[in-house]
């Protein structure tokens, strides 16, 4: 009975879901509009890399609600996942595959913040290289903590901080633009310059807006998996 009450619910939700889909899904954007987009992101924001523009500029607001999804599953997993001792964490690998990560583990963090802070002037992002930085954070804690004894290159309680601090960072960068007379997450509108074009200090606050989502997204993406660990 319980296990046909669940399907039920589940049935339910998925076609609630559905219907809210078709009925909020419009015409898909005309190719003329796309385009025009394209040739006006750099005048509008200031930075070269569209994706990035779209995402921190144009959509600033629904960008910050995909980083309180990864804020509140990670503050959730906190609370209910246990925080013993992870023995997955305490499997001893092999000389080669720890040398081998020793050399390719401080490329993969550099890249993934080249990748956060270049990401409005070359392909990336916050989103991008937070996700290096949360593998890199990871692939170290299982390939060094043996023998119970979990090692981190980034403790536990830093990595919370740091992700709670680059989400009061990001919503304070709102509030921010709200009171030079702007909207909430506005650039150009505020009145902020937005430099020179295809230079490291352009796009106005995309690049403050991309080193924020980028520790949020790294160190909340290493709590989650950290978290399942824990038994």
């Amino acid at each position: 009975m319980t296990r046909t009450l669940i399907g039920l619910t589940v049935a339910a939700a998925v076609g609630v879901l559905a219907m809210v889909t078709l009925w909020g899904s419009g015409p898909m954007p005309s190719a003329t509009l796309q385009i025009d987009y394209a040739l006006r992101v750099v005048q509008d924001t200031g930075a070269v890399n569209v994706v990035t523009a779209i995402l921190f500029d144009y959509r600033g607001l629904d960008t910050l609600g995909e980083a309180t999804v990864i804020f509140t599953a990670s503050a959730v997993l906190a609370f209910l996942a246990p925080r013993s001792h992870a023995s997955m964490l305490s499997v001893r690998l092999s000389m080669l595959i720890l040398y081998g990560i020793a050399i390719l583990l401080p490329f993969l963090m550099v890249f993934g913040f080249s990748t956060i802070i270049f990401g409005h002037v070359s392909p990336g992002g916050g989103f991008t290289g937070g996700v290096m930085l949360s593998s890199s954070v990871v692939i170290f804690a299982i390939a060094y903590s043996v023998g119970g004894q979990q090692s981190f290159v980034i403790p536990v309680l830093a990595k919370k901080y740091i992700e709670n601090g680059a989400m009061l960072v990001f919503v304070a960068i709102g509030f921010l633009t709200l009171g030079t007379g702007g909207a909430f997450l506005a650039n150009a509108a505020t009145g902020i310059g937005l430099g020179e074009a295809g230079t490291l200090l352009s796009g106005g606050i995309i690049p403050y807006l991309n080193l924020a989502s980028g520790f949020k997204v790294g160190m909340g993406l290493a709590l989650i998996i950290i978290s399942l660990f824990a038994e």
